[in-house]
């Protein structure tokens, strides 16, 4: 099993972040991607990368990271990505995010349509981050000539937004929230998603599944994402299991 998001370089888990591997481990995830939200966490996510084959990591800017110098800030990502090829399978986390206020959206879509054309420069698939905008973020993909593949990462749509964003050959991931009793839009959506664009993923420390929801989320919890989804979708846990974790080495190219 593979949990393709999360944040394990944060602060949340200094006091135990060895022992949050190892839980990981004895729960059969095998891999954990690491990911950026700006310069410094990038670097970060690739440190942990680096040397341990099981992790990768992803460079990127998030929609509500503030960056004074966006030029800059791109070339150090772009950087980061060419220097440390083995490690760095994706540019991400990018997107939109209206529900914080920290950057307008105007410099928001400023900083993703280049990072768009990174990766797709470069070869790499996307990981998006969208929270409150994902009509806007279909529509601004929509219309561009060009996109490289990627996920809608812990997405947050309904049945319609999935079937725009597979139409546009995207996976989608679910995180611990699509488990929330008041999550029924979100399961339906989960309901529409065909097995060979499915990922799984915790986005740890954030959004734990029930029954650890307001706690620390952790990539071991991913196995509880599985079960959930592997409900919905009338299939066994191995099924979901399997067909994500083969999704998941194919989009980001990982070597077993």
């Amino acid at each position: 099993m593979i949990d393709s998001h999360a944040h394990l370089y944060l602060e949340e888990f200094d006091e135990d972040r060895e022992a949050v591997i190892e839980r990981a481990r004895a729960a059969g995830i095998e891999t954990i991607i690491n990911i950026g939200i700006d310069v410094e966490t990038s670097s970060q996510a690739i440190g942990m990368a680096r040397g341990d084959d099981g992790f990768f990591a992803s460079a990127g800017i998030h929609p509500q990271s503030p960056v004074a110098d966006p030029q800059a800030a791109l070339t150090a990502i772009r950087e980061l990505i060419e220097t440390n090829p083995e490690e760095t399978v994706a540019v991400g986390e990018i997107g939109l995010d209206y529900y914080w206020d920290t950057v307008p959206p105007e410099a928001q879509s400023a900083i993703l349509q280049p990072q768009l054309d990174l990766a797709l420069e470069l070869g790499l698939p996307v990981i998006f981050h969208c929270r409150e905008a994902i009509s806007t973020l279909l529509e601004l993909l929509e219309a561009r000539d060009s996109v490289p593949p990627g996920v809608f990462h812990c997405f947050e749509g309904g049945p319609l937004e999935a079937e725009r964003g597979l139409a546009l050959d995207f996976h989608i991931s679910f995180a611990g929230n699509v488990t929330y009793k008041n999550a029924e839009r979100l399961q339906q959506a989960a309901g529409t998603v065909p097995l060979d664009r499915l990922l799984l993923e915790t986005d740890s420390p954030y959004l734990p599944p029930h029954p650890h929801r307001g706690k620390r989320n952790e990539p071991a919890y991913t196995t509880l994402t599985c079960d959930f989804l592997a409900g919905l979708m009338n299939l066994s846990p191995r099924e979901v299991d399997e067909a994500a974790t083969e999704n998941t080495r194919r989009l980001f190219r990982l070597t077993e």
